[in-house]
């Protein structure tokens, strides 16, 4: 997939599933999309109003970016070892990727068609086959 993303999802504010890019078998995207939206709201209310952007899980690390004026969330789960400031550039990418292609309006007037995402989904692909270059 990504050189240092082993997987990545993109939910809506509220943890509804919008596009994933998963190596492994599949994931329940709905329990995810909760849990993230869950433990992001949770570390805003006990940290005074910052944003958690990290967090480490067993082997896993999962970054979380803001999109589109915080109406979306991409999470990247990646190897600890992988330098942070390395994560975030390629995340700030993929979010900037997804920010020309959709608006806030159009996440929240979003019927849950997935399709809708297919151009975005196409445009990740052919800019990771071309960093591959």
């Amino acid at each position: 997939m990504f050189s240092i993303i082993d997987d990545l999802w993109i939910f809506s504010k509220n943890g509804l599933p919008i596009v994933e890019f998963c190596k492994e078998g599949k994931i329940d995207k709905s329990l995810l999309g909760a849990f993230f939206s869950a433990i992001k709201s949770f570390s805003k209310k006990i940290s005074s109003g910052d944003e958690l952007t990290s967090f480490i899980l067993k082997d896993c690390k999962f970054t979380l970016v803001p999109a589109l004026k915080n109406n979306a969330i991409l999470v990247c789960k990646s190897d600890p070892k992988h330098k942070e400031k390395k994560i975030h550039k390629l995340c700030n990418v993929i979010v900037r990727i997804f920010e020309e292609t959709f608006d806030s309006s159009d996440i929240n007037n979003w019927d849950g068609d997935l399709s809708f995402f297919d151009d975005f989904k196409d445009k990740l692909d052919l800019y990771f086959k071309m960093s591959a270059l």
